[in-house]
């Protein structure tokens, strides 16, 4: 009887585990895949993430801290963060292009601020 609990329990186990990594497993196929879309799109349009750093600091007379790609609908964007003086620009870099198509500015310490005035108001 004993014996028997013991393989159902981990039979059991072993199918929660299952179950846990399936959606993971498939998650990260899906990221793979998103990954080579945008080699591709950069590939056909002669784009590199090191052009669009390039661009956008130009644009935005700042330093690039963070960069990342976006596909929608089949085009390619990719989005620079720089620092120029106290903001963080945001600026969007069209992969066909190889232009700054969009920038926004945000000032820098906001969070920090933010921050102080909730620890002022909790008790």
């Amino acid at each position: 009887m004993l014996r028997n609990r013991w393989l159902i329990g981990s039979v059991v186990g072993v199918c929660v585990v299952a179950l846990v990594a399936l959606p993971v497993y498939a998650h990260c196929g899906k990221c793979l895949g998103s990954a080579k879309e945008m080699v591709k799109l950069m590939a056909d349009n002669k784009t590199t993430m090191v052009k669009a750093i390039e661009m956008a600091e130009k644009e935005t007379k700042g330093t690039a801290v963070s960069s990342y790609c976006e596909v929608e609908k089949g085009n390619l964007t990719i989005e620079v963060y720089c620092v120029a003086g106290e903001k963080i620009m945001v600026a969007e870099v069209d992969a066909k292009t190889g232009k700054v198509t969009a920038k926004e500015a945000k000032s820098l310490g906001h969070e920090e601020e933010e921050h102080e005035a909730k620890e002022k108001k909790t008790p």
